[in-house]
C-alpha cells in the first residue's frame, strides 16, 4: 500500500528539506531527487505493510492518517545517507514510529478511525481448550 507519498512528504517536511535530503551528489540540481525519494518511500511503505499486515488484512479499506505520518517519518530516515547523532530528531521520530508499528503488530494499538467492520484484525487459528480439572473440594458441589 502507499502511505508515504510525495505530496505527504512535502506537506510534512517541506520541499526544501526534501531537496536537502535527496540532492546530495554533484552536479546538484537544486530539486528533489525523485529516484532517491521514491526509493526511501517504497522502503517505508513496505515496512509499514510488514508490521500492519501481520495484524490486519491488506489492503486497508481506510488508511489512518497516523500511518501516513509514520511512513513519512520512516521515509525521511531512509532518505538520510549520512550518520545521524543519537539526539537527531530524524532518528528520534524513526525510533518512535518503529515502536508504534511494533505495538500495532502486537495488538497493543489499534488502527482507530476505521469504520466498524473495516480493517479488522486478521483472524488467527489460535484455539483455547478448557478441560475439566480435579475436584478437590468434594462431590456434588458447594
Amino acid at each position: 500500500m502507499t502511505y508515504a507519498t510525495v505530496d505527504a512528504m512535502k506537506n510534512k517536511f517541506g520541499e526544501q528539506e526534501l531537496i536537502q535530503l535527496t540532492d546530495i551528489e554533484e552536479p546538484y540540481q537544486y530539486a528533489i531527487n525523485m529516484t532517491r525519494l521514491n526509493s526511501a518511500m517504497n522502503e517505508a511503505n513496505s515496512e509499514v505493510d510488514a508490521y500492519v499486515g501481520s495484524r490486519y488484512s491488506l489492503p486497508l479499506q481506510v488508511i489512518p492518517p497516523f500511518l501516513v505520518n509514520i511512513a513519512c517519518n520512516l521515509a525521511r530516515y531512509y532518505a538520510v545517507t549520512g550518520d545521524l547523532t543519537e539526539n537527531d530528531p530524524i532518528k528520534a521520530r524513526y525510533e518512535t514510529s518503529i515502536k508504534t508499528l511494533h505495538k500495532i503488530s502486537k495488538g497493543e494499538l489499534t488502527l482507530g478511525g476505521s469504520p466498524a467492520g473495516e480493517s479488522a484484525p486478521v483472524q488467527t487459528a489460535n484455539t483455547v481448550v478448557f478441560a475439566r480439572g480435579r475436584r478437590d473440594f468434594g462431590g456434588s458441589g458447594w
